[in-house]
């Protein structure tokens, strides 16, 4: 009995998050309530982190804006045609964790996954995503790329933003990367995260709401970061794109603008627009009585 309750004891404390009042975007919201240095209380609803995220966001885009006015006319045109074109939010898993999405019912955050019996291993997301930001609490996407990044799984789940972005954020780059590069950090699981940190994690988060006004701005810097004639012959060829498949995955080959989406706790598949899977699977996941409600969104990947 007594190795039952040690090894049940262990199990929760080895899934950070579990159980917590830790939300996605939580430590984030934290650090700007302490800024303002009025010993306010940090203990708020998640309604009030978002919007905290949400009225920074805001400011950052003005600012984001006016660091690089004034803009070319070519600039202009290609702001212009990254605005009508817009990312595509996608999520990818592995084809052995479809079965129990289905199930489920949505896509969950590591945190929500363990409290509702679904994930009984250790979280993928690296426990100082989980302090720098509450990663356990998040469901992870890229903005951006139409296929998103294969290396996290074959199976494609295309994202509603506008469904979600009371819910979604992003930011340049993944904790781990921001910590490591920008924070000089030995990554290792017990890496300490500091409040200084994360104050700078969230000069690079941005609200669902702002994230179709941030991918215009980020090419133009990102061009502008070439020399000139690497920068001339990428701008022509934007231009001479026509359709928005074509125009992200430019973007995204030549590393002109990338974002890393986080949503709060789940996205239910009602709020997924598509599912696509392996085409030699497509007969095998609709024989799956689970999958019969969402029959309409699933097809071959086609990519």
């Amino acid at each position: 009995m007594f190795k039952f309750i040690l090894s049940f004891l262990f199990f929760f404390a080895y899934v950070p998050g579990f159980l917590s009042a830790e939300t996605c975007g939580g430590p984030i919201a934290r650090s700007h309530v302490e800024s303002f240095t009025l010993n306010l209380s940090s203990d708020i609803s998640f309604e009030k982190e978002f919007k905290l995220i949400d009225y920074a966001s805001s400011a950052r885009i003005k600012q984001l804006k006016l660091l690089l006015e004034p803009f070319s006319k070519r600039e202009k045109k290609i702001m212009s045609k990254a605005s009508s074109f817009k990312p595509y939010l996608v999520t990818r898993v592995k084809f052995d964790k479809l079965r129990s999405i289905f199930k489920a019912g949505g896509l969950l955050s590591a945190s929500k996954a363990t409290k509702d019996g679904w994930l009984k291993e250790k979280p993928f997301t690296p426990v100082m995503e989980d302090k720098l930001f509450g990663g356990h609490n998040c469901v992870f996407a890229s903005l951006g790329p139409p296929q998103g990044r294969k290396r996290y799984g074959d199976v494609l789940f295309r994202l509603n933003i506008k469904a979600l972005k009371n819910k979604t954020w992003g930011s340049f780059s993944s904790g781990y990367y921001f910590l490591k590069t920008y924070r000089l950090k030995e990554m290792k699981e017990e890496v300490k995260v500091s409040k200084d940190d994360m104050a700078g994690f969230s000069s690079t988060v941005f609200s669902g709401r702002y994230l179709d006004d941030l991918y215009p701005l980020i090419i133009t810097n990102f061009l502008r970061s070439f020399p000139k004639d690497k920068a001339d012959k990428l701008s022509k060829e934007l231009l001479n794109i026509k359709d928005r498949r074509s125009f992200y995955s430019f973007v995204d080959l030549n590393r002109l603008g990338y974002i890393e989406a986080k949503i709060a706790d789940s996205a239910v598949l009602n709020s997924i627009s598509a599912i696509e899977v392996p085409a030699d699977k497509l007969s095998e996941v609709l024989s799956w009585p689970e999958a019969k409600p969402y029959k309409n969104k699933i097809s071959a990947e086609k990519y």
